[in-house]
């Protein structure tokens, strides 16, 4: 939810309405732009708990796992005032789009810009190659509009123009105009179950088989609401006969659903890889005392204290049990200086951009370009990592 109170400054939340928590309770991600000086994020009120420490008048923080349904979230100016504010949707037991809505209702073959097909490929002398096919454009014949699929494979890249019709028919354009390229109603269509990397899915259509002028009959079968998932090549005669080529679809992005072969996967972001501590534009993770005898309560910081930090955000995923996440800050040299342990899925991590003292004094990291590095390892073995680089002036 997007709110402007004066000026024409924003706060936006996202996503807007958010579905992936437990217990009502929910991490969001909070942008700003617009602001007429400095600002920060508080919570619940205008002059409540701080987020944020004063930032620059654009930019972005995520919140931990604590942000509930009707939170409200506001941003500050130096002098009180509030230049903008949003409100948090969190719905648990909310339903977002699901795959099956769009699997039941799509088409055989989704068209539209963005969306990509990934297959391993074999044949005859290749063995474990991939071809990736995308819609990267559209483009116009006579008075029709076609999307522009792209094959990309380690030999060739080639390209076809489609479009669809409201009958569900894939026309493709060729030199000698239209040709259909899929119609799933066609005489000979056959409705089969497909069974491949991706999982099985019952839903899929199977064309009659195409006899090329090599003699080869390749066969090819589409999932509704994926597009194509198998296509097999075999030569019908010789003594050379027999299987000549095929592939299987391991990983797709169609309007905006993504599935994938499991995988180690690991991503790491943070709030911002350029930290201004010199102007203090980084957030202030200092913990003030609210009461009389602050000097007697271990922790807390004098009034007015600046102990800058960053949030990282790190995912990951491993079918081994137990795998685990290390999350380090190095500094120029490579030296560590600080780390812990990610939780397996989504976890957030503070990271302190400030060096520990005796007692509870601390010097602040020096300019300089900083890796943030996050490795994943079961087993005894690394099984992906990445890196940030970031800056701090």
């Amino acid at each position: 939810m997007t709110a402007t109170v004066c000026g024409a400054a924003t706060l936006t939340i996202t996503p807007p309405v958010i579905f992936d928590c437990s217990n009502g309770l929910a991490t969001a991600t909070l942008t700003w732009s617009g602001a007429t000086g400095p600002v920060e994020i508080t919570v619940g009120q205008p002059n409540g708990t701080a987020l944020t420490g004063f930032a620059s008048p654009s930019g972005s923080t995520i919140t931990g796992n604590w942000v509930i349904d009707g939170m409200t979230f506001y941003l500050v100016d130096q002098a009180g005032l509030t230049e903008a504010s949003a409100v948090a949707q969190v719905s648990c037991g909310g339903t977002p789009r699901t795959i099956d809505q769009g699997l039941s209702n799509g088409s055989y073959f989704p068209l539209a810009v963005g969306n990509t097909w990934v297959y391993k490929y074999n044949d005859r002398s290749v063995t474990a190659s991939y071809l990736i096919q995308a819609i990267t454009g559209t483009q116009t014949a006579g008075s029709m509009t076609y999307f522009v699929l792209t094959q990309t494979s380690p030999a060739q890249t080639t390209t076809m123009l489609l479009r669809g019709d409201d009958n569900g028919v894939i026309w493709q354009s060729t030199s000698s105009g239209d040709q259909v390229y899929l119609d799933p109603n066609a005489p000979g269509t056959q409705q089969v179950g497909y069974a491949g990397p991706l999982g099985s899915f019952s839903n899929a259509v199977m064309p009659p088989a195409q006899v090329m002028a090599s003699l080869n009959r390749v066969t090819s079968i589409f999932v509704r609401g994926i597009g194509l998932v198998n296509q097999q090549s075999n030569l019908m005669e010789g003594s050379s006969g027999g299987f000549n080529s095929g592939f299987d679809l391991v990983d797709v992005r169609v309007d905006g659903v993504h599935l994938s072969v499991p995988a180690p996967k690991l991503s790491l972001a943070i709030e911002a890889t350029d930290l201004d501590l010199t102007h203090q534009l980084a957030p202030n993770c200092a913990v003030p005392c609210y009461f009389v005898a602050c000097g007697l309560v271990v922790g807390t910081d004098p009034p007015n204290t600046y102990r800058p930090c960053a949030q990282a955000r790190i995912d990951s995923f491993a079918s081994q049990p137990g795998y685990t996440v290390l999350l380090q800050l190095l500094s120029p040299a490579g030296t560590s200086l600080f780390q812990s342990s990610a939780a397996a899925g989504l976890d957030y991590i503070r990271i302190p951009l400030y060096i520990p003292t005796t007692g509870n004094g601390f010097t602040l990291l020096p300019p300089g370009d900083y890796t943030l590095s996050a490795t994943l390892r079961a087993a005894g073995a690394t099984l992906a990592f990445s890196n940030l680089t970031v800056h701090i002036q």
